[in-house]
């Protein structure tokens, strides 16, 4: 006699449920970003382990889809196949609890009020769905994800063994032609010298995506170099209001969404626009997080690898334009490749996957700053962010275009992750 089969246990499915709570969850992240401390690549870095939980927290619920988690490290988040998890609860427990401690990571005394707000508010909302003993379990798996994605995070080089930050060496400049030199007005040191040797999701992505050397450095008027100098003098002689209005909207200042916040913002808006489901954003979120953390670490990799100087050391020092100066602040690192449309690139790059290349946005992230922005494609909506270094004067058109090919080389490395099961 055959002997009977055990039934199998089906969980729910997170495709079921709307995209509502890490479209919240995220715009708060990028909110948070304004008027609190987080440079670019802490602010990427916040998105993007939050992104990891998220996607883990509800892909036991994704039949088609593999963790992510255990593809880059072989290692596993184990799950019940016997509980009926509630996943807009685990979702919102795992962003919660791993953004708040890689928050409290950067600045112990951080004020997480919001963001306990947010968690408490979702629960109790939570429970006009499910039962409090389905909301406790699910909630309790959400952390367990956030315990374990919390705990490889503070594995990447970001934090010393005893948990307090690990600061960079101090950089020495290269000196020699052509080489980066701290800029006008500040002449600060460089910043970010070791962001390049920070474990990043896809191993070796900063080898990966080095991009070729910058033009041939020369002072002589008929060189590319010299064409490429003079290109950002001239542009600043013409500048429209439009201009300065896009410079200082892409400026990563405080009261300003800073380019991975600007991005988190735009793809909230997206995901809300379209209806997106729970099991799709989490893919999104996932990867285009995950590939501007890693595409902030290959940029900072090629600068500190090349070193070269900024437009305005040139065209003050070689171009003899000596009270020449810029519409924004230079940067204080290394001028090529440029670190916003890497970034900015290789999210688009992840965007386009899902909404395809003629994708048109309408950007009102700096609304109330700065205006709107309407493009009909993803792709110029990203010539944009190159434009706004162009015109500011902080980068050389080649630096724009190599940031924008190596964000776009990041985001193919997450487009092509094997996340869907064949």
């Amino acid at each position: 006699m055959q002997k009977k089969l055990d039934p199998i246990n089906i969980l729910p499915f997170a495709k079921k449920y709307d995209a509502g709570i890490p479209t919240a969850w995220f715009s708060l992240l990028a909110d948070l970003s304004k008027n609190t401390p987080f440079p670019p690549p802490q602010i990427a870095r916040i998105l993007s382990y939050s992104g990891i939980a998220l996607y883990e927290s509800v892909v036991p619920g994704m039949p088609s889809y593999q963790s992510m988690y255990r593809y880059i490290t072989g290692n596993s988040i184990e799950f019940s196949n016997k509980k009926e998890y509630y996943w807009p609860a685990c979702a919102n427990a795992a962003i919660a609890s791993t953004a708040s401690r890689i928050i409290k990571s950067y600045n112990a005394n951080a004020d997480l009020a919001s963001i306990q707000q947010m968690e408490a508010s979702n629960n109790a909302a939570f429970l006009k769905e499910v039962s409090a003993e389905q909301l406790q379990f699910s909630i309790e798996f959400g952390k367990y994800v956030a315990d374990v994605i919390y705990t490889w995070s503070t594995t990447d080089g970001t934090l010393n063994a005893n948990g307090t930050l690990a600061g960079c060496s101090p950089y020495i400049p290269l000196g020699g032609l052509g080489n980066w030199v701290p800029t006008f007005p500040g002449f600060f040191p460089a910043a970010g010298a070791c962001q390049g040797n920070l474990r990043t999701f896809y191993s070796n992505a900063v080898n990966i995506t080095l991009p070729p050397a910058p033009p041939v450095y020369s002072a002589e008027p008929s060189s590319d170099f010299y064409n490429a100098a003079n290109e950002i003098y001239n542009l600043s002689l013409n500048l429209t209001v439009d201009d300065i209005r896009l410079s200082q909207a892409w400026r990563d200042i405080r009261g300003n969404y800073n380019t991975p916040a600007h991005i988190a913002k735009l793809t909230s808006q997206i995901i809300t626009k379209e209806h997106t489901n729970l099991e799709e954003a989490s893919v999104i979120y996932a990867k285009t997080f995950c590939s501007m953390f890693d595409a902030i670490a290959a940029v900072f990799k090629a600068k500190f690898t090349y070193s070269l100087l900024r437009p305005i050391t040139y065209i003050r020092n070689v171009m003899g334009f000596n009270n020449w100066t810029t519409v924004i602040p230079t940067l204080q690192h290394p001028s090529y490749p440029s670190t916003s449309a890497c970034a900015a690139a290789s999210a688009v790059h992840v965007l386009e996957e899902s909404f395809g290349t003629e994708y048109a946005v309408i950007d009102s992230t700096q609304n109330t700053l700065y205006g709107t922005w309407t493009y009909s494609s993803l792709d110029g909506f990203l010539q944009d962010v190159g434009k706004s270094r162009l015109v500011s004067g902080i980068n050389f058109r080649f630096s724009v275009n190599a940031g924008i090919n190596q964000g776009r080389q990041v985001g193919q490395l997450f487009v092509d992750l094997p996340l869907k099961k064949l």
